[in-house]
């Protein structure tokens, strides 16, 4: 038991250990109270949630957090099996009904996840897979980090993410009726996956969604399987089995697979998963989405999601080499049962006109917001941020320096420290197919001392995969970004966006107050009062070049 957990000290009905309570924390807080109850992975358990972002922020204070209801079960599938548990949320209303929040800032909705990095000692490759993919001006989820206190217990460093679905925030299609069964109405909007089957389902598959004449477990997200009409059912079957048999005839053009897949988003999907080297590319959570015919009407492939496994963490798959094609790799090695790389993807990444597009869209992204040295002060700015909330995570999960994976917890048996058990888990056999395969079952291809050391080794990772995939493309990087990045609204608190043209930092507040920039060790660089509105600020020169982040009174984000 780490030092967090000995001693305990109790304040406004949340008990909390001793040097908690007295500790300051520099990330937003989230408390959670589950009032007797036992977390699992079966059903949401009503829970009470506090948060708390003051800048620097008190266990103490926890009474002055924003309260709200909510819904709360343990998430995933193999991640469920760690001792470091992941959650999903539903907030919800005095009444138990679904409400909308602005959790810690983000775009309003009523579903969120909790991220808990364990295998990923990083802790941070989530995060930068989400905001290479929001550079190329397409969704992916948002994120804050966070840490946790469940019942007390200090639970560490939690990455609050955006949950995939519909709306104008998120994925922006249709909203479809139960009354939609005909015409236009019919053709729109639709999200589904290729993905793991929740095992925790008295009916599997059946339950969620179904399998394409290919043999692809398809689970539908939007609209569920049990809100969809049979018309509705019927369609997206048809859809999905239309993509597999036309795409697969050999006609690629625009009367054949390119008149129902949007290629330039697959570009940038596919495109994305290799940079990444995502180890669960094309097999598992892998989101495509249709809006009406008349908005368009193609299948895109996104939002991207689950980079546990990514940027080299594993030795399984190729996962540690910076080389090669990740959707060859996993042709070749990943076909167990339901899950297997279509034929339609392969058709798709072989045809010489997506090839085409590939690289041209490579060569436009390397040489503006994913330039390595765009990628480098935002990996920057992550270590600024988490350096000292990573020393207290890894005091509470001491597994630096040594292999973490499914095997840290035995998955037949729960366990119910602190409200929490594993929810009946039942190993990978309820994976159609997966049953009996073993990872070695360690999870980390490579294990560094110190978390400093973890987050050099996946930047060095991400500079090789990228200078890699230069050679393939026949691309020479630029000395300089040729467009300097624009950060994408997030409307926070304080501080509504910012961005940055040459030296220029272009700021919008809604309320004004002390702007502070703050280099790699915490060091303040920069301070300036400013009104609320739009200010324009020259940035000095010991600022220039330089990676930091940027706070305006209770607000942080990074550059």
């Amino acid at each position: 038991m780490s030092s967090m957990s000995k001693k305990l000290l109790c304040a406004t009905a949340i008990c909390f250990a001793a040097s908690a309570f007295a500790q300051s924390y520099d990330l937003p807080l989230i408390f959670v109270q589950t009032h007797g109850q036992t977390l699992d992975s079966l059903e949401k358990k009503n829970v009470s949630i506090r948060l708390l972002d003051n800048g620097t922020n008190f266990a103490s204070d926890s009474a002055q957090g924003i309260l709200l209801n909510a819904g709360m079960k343990i998430r995933g599938q193999t991640s469920a099996t760690f001792p470091k548990k992941g959650y999903r949320l539903e907030i919800w209303d005095e009444q138990g009904q679904d409400m909308d929040f602005a959790f810690l800032g983000m775009p309003a909705s009523d579903d969120w996840v909790l991220h808990g990095p364990y295998v990923d000692k990083t802790l941070i490759r989530n995060a930068l897979a989400h905001y290479l993919y929001q550079r190329t001006g397409r969704y992916s989820p948002r994120t804050r980090f966070a840490e946790l206190f469940l019942n007390g217990e200090y639970k560490g460093v939690y990455l609050v993410e955006e949950k995939i679905k519909r709306g104008k925030d998120r994925i922006n299609i249709a909203k479809i009726k139960e009354t939609d069964i005909s015409g236009d109405e019919l053709t729109g909007g639709y999200i589904w996956s290729i993905d793991k089957v929740n095992n925790n389902s008295t009916q599997g598959l059946d339950a969620e969604g179904f399998k394409s004449n290919g043999g692809s477990p398809i689970v539908m997200r939007y609209p569920k399987k049990e809100n969809l009409t049979s018309e509705q059912l019927s369609y997206i079957q048809s859809f999905v089995n239309n993509i597999e048999s036309t795409c697969t005839s050999g006609n690629m053009g625009e009367s054949g697979c390119a008149s129902i897949v949007d290629f330039d988003a697959a570009v940038d999907y596919m495109m994305h998963q290799e940079i990444t080297k995502n180890t669960d590319a094309y097999i598992c959570s892998f989101y495509m989405f249709k809006d009406k015919d008349s908005k368009g009407g193609k299948m895109q492939m996104g939002a991207p999601w689950d980079f546990n496994l990514a940027f080299g963490a594993v030795n399984y798959s190729s996962g540690m080499d910076s080389t090669g094609w990740q959707i060859e790799v996993n042709a070749q090695t990943m076909s167990m049962g339901d899950y297997f790389v279509t034929n339609w993807e392969k058709n798709i990444w072989n045809d010489a006109t997506f090839q085409e597009k590939f690289k041209a869209r490579w060569e436009e992204l390397r040489s503006s917001v994913w330039h390595s040295k765009n990628i480098n002060h935002f990996i920057d700015s992550l270590k600024t941020l988490l350096s000292n909330a990573a020393t207290r995570n890894f005091e509470r999960w001491p597994n630096l320096g040594k292999a973490s994976g499914m095997y840290d917890a035995d998955p037949l048996t729960s366990n119910t420290s602190n409200g929490e058990n594993n929810g009946g888990f039942g190993g990978w056999g309820g994976f159609g197919g997966w049953g009996g395969f073993n990872f070695g079952m360690t999870m980390n291809g490579y294990s560094e001392p110190t978390w400093d050391a973890e987050v050099e080794h996946l930047r060095n990772y991400v500079m090789a995969r990228i200078r890699w995939i230069d050679s393939q493309e026949n691309f020479t990087e630029p000395p300089e970004p040729i467009a300097k990045e624009s950060l994408p609204t997030k409307k926070y608190r304080f501080l509504n966006h910012f961005s940055l043209e040459g030296n220029a930092l272009h700021i919008q507040s809604e309320q004004g107050g002390t702007i502070q920039l703050i280099d790699l060790n915490g060091k303040e660089l920069y301070k300036k009062e400013i009104p609320q509105g739009n200010v324009t600020i020259e940035l000095p020169e010991n600022v220039r070049h330089k990676a930091w982040a940027i706070r305006l009174n209770r607000s942080m984000q990074t550059r």
